[in-house]
């Protein structure tokens, strides 16, 4: 509409103006208009045709600024073109004075210029957009020292980047300051963040059974099924073992959150296994309490399996009794099995993990099955050693049996008869075996599998 417009009103001028026959003025006015009206239609055709594809292809964090330089210098060009073909200034004498002007300009605005010129470097080849989370490294505030920075960035203008810090708190970094800078981008490529932390725990026999106890209880933290929580034995330091404890989370500030909630995960489980952690002044102390087996328990297993009642004294040896604190892992999806799980007490949560960007961006779990007092879960692991099909996090304080394999077999050794009530359990439970053709004998292979996993 406003081309149009101006269309009409240059159509409307050049008829009004005439020939100008006998009115130079008239003639350079017409001329004017026209050249005028060709120039802005010029330089709008090419932002719209060229400029923008481009920007938008280059995907730079600030189009508008970049955008709205460019477009600038053509009209500045365009206005020079103007004095030129319709006002006769020479062009030799304009670049002179525009260059001594320029000189002058340059002296008096030096900061100021370096900024402009940092933020159009930074525009047309971002290392960073709006949004990302960046640590920033340098002689920030001028003094001597390397000072390192850490938050969101807010907005970017021609002169300044804006960073919002965790704390909420507004810090304007001058471009040129950026510029010199050693910019980290926490959120390239992928947004995933890897964090570290570690902890220094007294030498003993069973490190490896504690560093998979840690591994599982981290796996509470959402992650993607390749990006599982690692623990590794560091170093040593203060006459005790360092374990670093890693895991990726997305986004800077889950990763955070995520932080707190794998230190409170380690010290409940050192502390549950008994670990005491060790600084300056010697080992912490550890406290424990015990899990009950409540009355009924054992029943509930043998009737789940549909093996005499008589054989619970012996069954109840091969359990074991363990708690899991909110947000602890219990199982992770993928990792090898072979025991199953029943909820004496609390509530857990089957779950995966989803991208979300509220109320910030990061890793969530999604629930796709509750757990409560009296279920079950775990059992085609224990039947057959699939590898575990879910994720499963305590959502609140919980106590569990687990029942491992080793448990079933003394049973099932004396007892191979029983193997129908683990085939009828696998049967009602597992739904991969719905895919076999119909001429397939279900019963046949389960029961084969079943065997051949307890070695009967």
């Amino acid at each position: 509409m406003a081309i149009g417009l101006l269309l009409t009103a240059g159509v409307l001028a050049v008829s009004v103006l005439g020939d100008g026959h006998g009115y130079p003025v008239l003639v350079r006015a017409r001329e004017l208009v026209f050249w005028a009206l060709g120039c802005y239609l010029g330089i709008r055709v090419f932002t719209h045709v060229l400029l923008d594809p481009l920007l938008s292809h280059w995907r730079t964090s600030t189009p508008g600024f970049a955008r709205d330089l460019v477009v600038v210098a053509l009209y500045l060009g365009a206005a020079i073109f103007l004095l030129h073909r319709s006002v006769g200034v020479n062009l030799g004498t304009l670049m002179s004075t525009g260059a001594i002007a320029a000189a002058v300009v340059g002296l008096s605005m030096q900061e100021t210029l370096g900024n402009l010129f940092a933020g159009i470097s930074m525009s047309l080849s971002p290392a960073f957009r709006v949004d990302d989370w960046v640590e920033v490294t340098g002689n920030l505030r001028g003094s001597s020292g390397q000072e390192n920075f850490i938050g969101r960035v807010d907005a970017m203008t021609w002169r300044t980047v804006q960073i919002i810090t965790e704390n909420g708190d507004t810090t304007i970094l001058p471009n040129r300051i950026i510029a010199q800078a050693v910019v980290t981008n926490l959120y390239a490529p992928s947004g995933l963040h890897r964090r570290t932390f570690k902890v220094v725990i007294a030498p003993h026999d069973a490190m490896a059974a504690t560093l998979a106890a840690l591994e599982q209880a981290l796996g509470g933290i959402p992650h993607y099924p390749n990006r599982k929580p690692e623990v590794r034995t560091h170093s040593f330091d203060m006459g005790g073992v360092v374990l670093e404890l890693r895991f990726w989370a997305l986004g800077f500030r889950h990763g955070r959150a995520a932080n707190y909630q794998a230190v409170r995960l380690t010290q409940t489980v050192l502390n549950r296994l008994e670990v005491p952690l060790l600084g300056p002044h010697g080992p912490t102390p550890t406290w424990t309490d015990p899990v009950v087996l409540r009355d009924g328990a054992m029943e509930d297993i043998l009737e789940r399996f549909g093996l005499p009642r008589e054989w619970a004294p012996e069954l109840k040896e091969g359990v074991v009794l363990r708690r899991a604190e909110p947000g602890e892992g219990v199982i992770r999806e993928g990792d090898p099995g072979a025991s199953l799980f029943l909820v004496m007490a609390g509530t857990l949560q089957a779950v995966k993990a989803v991208e979300r960007f509220e109320p910030y961006t990061g890793l969530f779990w999604e629930v796709i099955g509750e757990l409560g007092q009296g279920a079950w879960f775990g059992e085609g692991s224990l039947l057959t050693g699939a590898p575990r099909r879910a994720t499963v996090v305590a959502v609140t304080a919980c106590e569990l049996v687990e029942v491992p394999k080793a448990a079933f077999e003394r049973v099932l050794r004396s007892a191979p008869h029983l193997v129908e009530g683990l085939v009828e359990l696998k049967e009602s439970r597992s739904g991969h075996l719905s895919d076999l053709t119909r001429t397939a004998n279900r019963r046949d292979l389960a029961r084969a599998e079943i065997k051949r996993w307890f070695g009967l």
